[in-house]
């Protein structure tokens, strides 16, 4: 036991006589208690002990028109717990029975000597150090216990531990789970015997009796054994003697992992595909999409936003076809000059033109045998437009300044971001040749409609950069992912890429928080339209369900709304039918100030 200080010992004395409180304090500061208080009356005693917290009172039990008694009683009313001392002039054994039955820790008669006084003061800031010491031992005990189950509860792996006898004395909830996938049909879990009753489950048993005898641990076996449904198993079991602290062995701890090897199930949605990541609904029908047309040799026009992946989608659909082990030559046709761009395509004779001092090989007979990927194809010339038309029909080309046609065997993919069909309508795209390159189109959802999607690329950008720029960067916080979840990102998957990027680099920490963010993330307020019964969102039993491809276009907070009304209110099915988080969807019920009552069927 640690020794008792002096030093920070709260003493209050109170007595209405002024010598003797005066008298009191003097012996003990001078014996080094401190700080020692003084009150001269019942109701300044009061005020000191609800400001303070003292280790030991001392008090006189007349008090100027009130009793120590009271004081005592109030003392205990007011939640001190430390011990009291009553002192008393006139003893009587009336008097002594209601202190002690009050709580007093002690009752001296006067005049109270100052060995007497000192001794009292010692023995019973004693009992009040133990009593505190074993009430801490008891609630750190508490809590270790509580954070020992905890650990117990969450382990994965099964941990049951023995005695002697080799009766169960605990089992985490794994343990359990495993005994009945085990034994369904068995309701005796209390004897390890039981567990073990399986023919290769039997080596166990002795090896907890070899334990119990030599209290050498057995680090691992790996065994096999067949489920009731037939299913094959193989566990790694360690085992390993507890004692009572003086080396005798009291039981047996057994941890016992499933290392089966779980093969992955066929059906399902798809996280990545090529090089997409992603497992929204919209982009499982764009995997299955660009997986049939890759393996049909015609043309594919790829539309989408800007960043939403069309060059993702070309190589996928290249790598999908028959074609693949030939080249895939990619064209960028906003990037190569009006009057270059032929040349770039079809290639040229040496002295064709100014400055063609060589043969060149064109990019379409780079690509034979392959694909030719054209990138933002709706911005090219009519006079390009002719001529690519022209390839497309016939399979053959002029190089620029060649008389003879080239004959090749290209598949052509293209790709763009503006709308030919108004192009078409405008008179500045060839409708011919849109039906040409469009005979089978690929159309890329928005990052905004890809609902669930923004984490998992998140994290996978995350990763890749993090690498890259050679910091350790391993997550994003709740607060932060949520910002981009919620931010409509006109830029789309590119934009969400350089974002995280940008954060990246800023970042001083593992953990990428919101205040590393742009701006214009960090202040963006989603367009809210005011929501009334009478527009139908919250009567469940008056609006027909939206259709899914519109549900894709509207606002989240509108497909919220929704999905709640689709569900009846429940959080859980709707963040299903929404893909997304639990949190995510409870973070913008709380903040749409959504009333889930009036969804209840």
């Amino acid at each position: 036991m640690k020794q008792m200080s002096l030093e920070n010992t709260a003493i209050l004395i109170i007595d209405d006589e002024e010598n003797l409180r005066l008298t009191f304090q003097l012996f003990l500061q001078r014996q080094g208690y401190a700080p020692v208080h003084t009150a001269a009356g019942f109701e300044e005693a009061l005020a000191l002990i609800a400001e303070n917290s003292f280790d030991l009172i001392i008090s006189d039990i007349v008090l100027e028109g009130n009793s120590g008694i009271d004081l005592l009683r109030r003392i205990r009313e007011m939640g001190a717990r430390c011990p009291v001392v009553m002192v008393t002039g006139y003893p009587n054994v009336e008097t002594a029975s209601e202190v002690v039955r009050l709580g007093a820790f002690d009752y001296l008669s006067k005049p109270v000597d100052k060995e007497t006084l000192l001794k009292t003061a010692r023995l019973a800031l004693l009992q009040y150090q133990l009593e505190r010491e074993k009430e801490q031992a008891i609630q750190e005990n508490k809590q270790y216990q509580t954070l020992l189950e905890t650990i117990f509860r969450s382990v994965t792996d099964s941990i049951i531990t023995i005695d002697r006898n080799l009766a169960i004395i605990t089992m985490n909830q794994a343990a359990s789970s495993l005994f009945r996938e085990l034994y369904p049909d068995s309701s005796d879990h209390s004897n390890f015997i039981e567990f073990c009753r399986h023919d290769s489950l039997r080596v166990l048993q002795d090896d907890a009796e070899r334990i119990l005898k030599t209290g050498i641990e057995i680090r691992e076996h790996r065994v096999e054994c067949r489920t009731i449904e037939s299913s094959r198993k193989i566990f790694s079991v360690c085992m390993s003697p507890f004692d009572d602290g003086h080396g005798n062995v009291n039981g047996v701890v057994v941890v016992v992992r499933d290392m089966t090897r779980i093969t992955p199930k066929k059906a399902g949605k798809r996280v990545r595909f090529h090089r997409f990541i992603g497992k929204s609904d919209i982009m499982q029908t764009v995997y299955a999409m660009i997986e049939n047309v890759g393996k049909v040799d015609t043309s594919v026009l790829i539309t989408g936003e800007s960043g939403t992946g069309k060059e993702l989608a070309a190589e996928a659909l290249h790598e999908e076809s028959f074609r693949k082990n030939r080249p895939l030559i990619k064209v960028d046709c906003t990037s190569i000059p009006e009057n270059l761009l032929e040349s770039e395509l079809f290639g040229h004779k040496k002295g064709s033109f100014t400055g063609a001092d060589r043969d060149r090989m064109g990019r379409i007979l780079q690509a034979d045998g392959g694909t030719l990927f054209l990138d933002e194809i709706g911005d090219i010339s009519t006079i390009m437009q002719l001529r690519l038309l022209r390839f497309l029909q016939e399979k053959t080309f002029y190089p620029v300044g060649r008389d003879t046609p080239i004959q090749v065997d290209v598949r052509v993919v293209t790709a763009t971001n503006v709308n030919l069909r108004e192009k078409v309508k405008e008179g500045s795209f060839r409708e011919d040749l849109y039906f040409r390159l469009r005979v089978i189109d690929i159309i890329l959802p928005a990052l905004r409609e890809r609902q669930g999607d923004i984490s998992l690329l998140a994290y996978h950008f995350i990763s890749l950069i993090s690498q890259k720029i050679g910091k350790t960067i391993s997550g994003i916080s709740d607060q932060a992912l949520a910002i981009l979840e919620q931010f409509p990102w006109p830029g789309n998957v590119r934009e969400l890429e350089h974002v995280l990027e940008r954060a990246c680099v800023l970042s001083d920490s593992p953990t990428i928080s919101a205040d590393r963010l742009p701006p214009e993330l960090m202040h963006y307020q989603p367009e809210m339209q005011p929501v009334t019964a009478d527009q139908g969102i919250f009567t469940p039993g008056n609006v027909s369900p939206v259709p899914r491809e519109h549900n894709l276009r509207m606002p989240l907070e509108e497909r919220i709304l929704n999905a709640l009304r689709q569900t009846g209110g429940n959080k859980a099915k709707a963040a299903r039918l929404l893909e997304i988080d639990r949190s995510t969807l409870y973070r913008n019920i709380k903040k749409m100030g959504i009333d889930l009552s009036v969804f209840e069927l």
